[in-house]
């Protein structure tokens, strides 16, 4: 069983474990993170800056628990959130070991369900590297429509990449 929450401050050590352990992996899909960010220093001045930034309504960062060993397995967030536009753009990752299970998929839609309900957005947007398909998938499933090219690329280790961009709207 899976709990979805907010990012806290006693997450911290919990948080590392997870970044570390799949460190390599998220490198392969997303921007690698600084060498300085993998220390608990870092973890929790990682956390106190998306506290500030939900505190300020432009971002909201979430764990994805397994119940059962209390470990985080997922993070998903609303970034960018724009109240004034209604806008904010989703972001996820999936521990290695646990792809294809339908963790994006349900943080995904937790995701939707903070922002349409809880935020009053009216508008998502994902931007997926060209060399996800995995994740243009899960944003397909759940309703995102591909926009066509975005205006970022993905700069990873091996290369650098276009994205996508996908939107959904909200259905009152």
């Amino acid at each position: 069983m899976i709990k979805i929450r907010t990012l806290e401050l006693s997450d911290a050590e919990n948080l590392l474990s997870f970044e570390f352990e799949n460190r390599a992996w998220f490198e392969q899909h997303i921007a690698p993170r600084p060498d300085s960010w993998f220390s608990k220093e870092g973890v929790l001045a990682h956390i106190r800056s998306y506290l500030k930034a939900q505190q300020q309504g432009t971002f909201h960062a979430c764990v994805v628990l397994d119940e059962t060993e209390q470990k985080i397995i997922a993070r998903a967030n609303l970034r960018d959130i724009d109240q004034d536009a209604g806008t904010a753009e989703i972001g996820y990752r999936i521990a290695q070991a646990l792809t294809g299970k339908g963790l994006a998929s349900a943080a995904t839609k937790h995701l939707m369900k903070l922002a349409y309900s809880e935020w009053q957005l009216k508008q998502l947007s994902g931007f997926v590297s060209l060399a996800n398909p995995a994740s243009a998938r899960v944003l397909e499933k759940n309703g995102f429509n591909n926009v066509g090219p975005g205006e970022r690329v993905a700069v990873l280790k091996h290369g650098t990449f276009a994205c996508d961009e996908y939107r959904h709207l909200r259905v009152d």
